[in-house]
């Protein structure tokens, strides 16, 4: 039950941050695609840095609770595949052949990159945490003993 709550609220979190992603897109550019295009890019990087740093064999172990709520919840609750079909198959339904392959192929394209450049960002990223981390418990530790 707790590990259902869990995913809930990250859902509701990853959907209110998607809702309000879309917004700010909305404002700049009237082109729909792009913001769900934006959304999906984003959470694939997100969710390939989460995956590949907090794993059980990697430096930041954040556990099985902590991985449902970010992985499951929230990032499934941010992406927008179901949107990014959608939003081809109007575009197809609508005979805009060059909106519905710029669609496709740039959310396949631009989301396996930022997926790549998260995995390769994930270890340098663990080792600043890491290394920051030891050194404010150390200084935290000097000025207890001062």
């Amino acid at each position: 039950m707790r590990n259902s709550v869990l995913v809930a609220i990250g859902g509701g979190i990853g959907s209110l941050s998607r809702y309000e992603v879309g917004q700010w897109f909305a404002l700049f550019h009237p082109w729909p695609p792009l913001a769900t295009l934006a959304i999906n890019v984003s959470g694939c990087f997100i969710i390939s840095i989460l995956h590949f740093v907090s794993g059980p064999s990697e430096r930041i172990y954040l556990g099985p609770r902590a991985r449902l709520f970010l992985l499951i919840g929230f990032c499934g609750g941010y992406t927008t595949f179901s949107t990014f079909s959608l939003l081809s198959l109007d575009a197809i339904r609508q005979h805009k052949w060059l909106d519905t392959c710029a669609n496709i192929l740039l959310s396949h394209v631009l989301c396996l990159v930022a997926a790549w450049l998260g995995y390769l960002l994930s270890t340098p990223f663990a080792v600043s945490l890491v290394k920051t981390s030891r050194f404010l418990r150390r200084k935290r530790l000097a000025r207890a003993r001062h």
